[in-house]
């Protein structure tokens, strides 16, 4: 998982974002700045997919909280298909595996 908050002795490169009107300069390591520039475009959709959705009086952090949670909502489900995956390629590698084992034993 990525971790965008750089250890102090790590080389960074900084990222640039435009949240809600809002400049905000990220660092992190090199070999995560594309990933970075993803999860930055990705809150920058879903900010603005809330934003045209909420009442005019919901305040900034409010719409960004809601995005967060919906976010956190979108990675527990991501996990939870993830581990059913697993769990099914799980029991088709130990039915494949009881095959060869039959397999074996008839020759």
């Amino acid at each position: 998982m990525a971790n965008f908050v750089a250890e102090p002795s790590a080389p960074t490169v900084s990222v640039d974002a435009q949240l809600l009107g809002q400049h905000y300069r990220v660092s992190c390591r090199p070999e995560e700045q594309a990933l970075l520039g993803e999860a930055v475009a990705l809150l920058q959709r879903r900010l603005a997919q809330a934003s045209e959705q909420a009442a005019r009086s919901v305040s900034k952090e409010r719409l960004t909280l809601m995005v967060a949670m919906n976010l956190a909502a979108d990675l527990l489900r991501a996990e939870e298909a993830r581990a059913q995956q697993s769990a099914t390629l799980d029991a088709i590698a130990a039915r494949l595996q009881a095959l060869v084992d039959m397999g074996k034993g008839e020759e």
